[in-house]
């Protein structure tokens, strides 16, 4: 990531960043979305099944999510510090 001085560059670069986590976002939502449509058309047991489905998918997918987003600035400290090499000498 670059450094950014002007607000024109900082919301360039939050666009960039914003625009992949928004249709992920959507596509996950939309894909939910078009199952229970149409597993509703097909039968009431399958919409259930797929509501079942999806409220077990969810708080995985979201814990995931929040594991992903805790590791990303964990990491990003250590190299920015320069630790990367001195974290591996301790592993061996």
């Amino acid at each position: 990531m670059q450094q950014a001085s002007s607000y024109f560059e900082k919301w360039k670069q939050f666009f960039i960043i914003f625009f992949p986590i928004v249709i992920t976002q959507l596509a996950l939502f939309s894909m939910t979305f078009f199952d229970t449509t149409m597993s509703g058309h097909y039968s009431s047991t399958a919409l259930a099944g797929v509501a079942i489905g999806s409220s077990l998918w969810s708080p995985v997918n979201a814990s995931l999510t929040g594991f992903l987003m805790a590791i990303t600035p964990i990491v990003s400290q250590l190299i920015g510090a320069k630790q990367d090499k001195k974290s591996k000498s301790h592993r061996s």
